[in-house]
This record gives C-alpha cells, sequence and structure tokens, in this order.
C-alpha cells in the first residue's frame, strides 16, 4: 500500500514537472490534479470499524465478578506559606540542640544528686544501731532512691540520644 502511493506521488511529481500547461479557461470546469486523483482512487474516506464499543453498562451487565474500589482520599497538601528557609531550619535546629543540650544537663544534675543521696543512704544503714529502723525506714528510702537514679539514668540516656541527633 506504503509503495503504490509512493508511485502514484511519484507520477504525479513527474507529469507536473513534464511542463504540462493545460490551459485552463474559466469557463470549463477545474480538472483536479494528480494528487486528489490518486487521494479519489484511493477509496475515499475510511470506514468506521464496525466492532462494538465496550461502555461501562456492559460491563455491569456481564455475568463476570465485578470489584469496585472505594474512591481514594485526596492527598493532604500543605499550606504553601509552611515552607521554611534555610535559616529558619537553622534557627529551629540550634533551638532543638540548646533545649537538648539544657536537658542533658539537668538529667546529669539529678542523676548526680540521686547517686550522691545513695551513698549517704547506704552509710547510715550501716552506722545505724537499730536494726528495726534500719530496715523499714532506710532500706524503702534506699530501694525508692534507687529506683529513682534508674529512671533518671535512662533520662539521661534519651536526651544524649536527642542531642546526638540535633547535631547530625
Amino acid at each position: 500500500m506504503k509503495r503504490f502511493l509512493a508511485l502514484l506521488c511519484g507520477v504525479a511529481i513527474a507529469l507536473s514537472a513534464a511542463g504540462q500547461t493545460a490551459q485552463e479557461t474559466s469557463t470549463a470546469p477545474k480538472k483536479d490534479s494528480a494528487m486528489v486523483k490518486a487521494a479519489k482512487s484511493s477509496g475515499g474516506p475510511k470506514r468506521k470499524s464496525t466492532k462494538k464499543v465496550i461502555t461501562n453498562n456492559d460491563v455491569k451487565r456481564s455475568k463476570g465478578k465485578l470489584v469496585t474500589l472505594p474512591p481514594k482520599p485526596a492527598p493532604a497538601t500543605t499550606a504553601p506559606g509552611a515552607v521554611k528557609g534555610s535559616l529558619e531550619k537553622q534557627d529551629d535546629q540550634r533551638r532543638a540542640q540548646s533545649v537538648a543540650t539544657e536537658r542533658v544537663s539537668l538529667a546529669q544534675a539529678k542523676v548526680t544528686d540521686l547517686e550522691k543521696e545513695l551513698a549517704r543512704l547506704e552509710q547510715a544503714y550501716y552506722e545505724a544501731a537499730d536494726p528495726n529502723y534500719r530496715d523499714t525506714t532506710i532500706q524503702t528510702r534506699f530501694n525508692q532512691t534507687k529506683r529513682q537514679l534508674d529512671d533518671a539514668r535512662k533520662e539521661l540516656a534519651d536526651a544524649r540520644d536527642v542531642l546526638t541527633k540535633s547535631r547530625q
């Protein structure tokens, strides 16, 4: 088919180049050019397809299993004013680092104080002459202080982790 069209185009160009100079008068009907003749002889406009177009109604009437999905929710968009520049980001990082540093220093001071209190209670336990006072009062204070010290050490470790992350 492509060769046929190429051949027709070549013939049309050769005829026009050969000097076909038929004078057309205003009273005579105009003759078709070689290109128009080739187009007319190719069969005219394309015929429409005889195949059926499948629509949504056809799909719903089919016997197969139909799965309908719920519509997807629209993605959440952030406000255009919430975009921060590099200076704001740097300022936020500096503030986060100073807060983390302060948190670490407070946790370290709390751990130090509780360690001193625990050492004092242990010494008081051994110095107490009354076994009843030693086993009831001093031992409960010692256990309570020990639990507080464990919690304070966990808090100190968490604060150090946050400080490490804020420096990166």
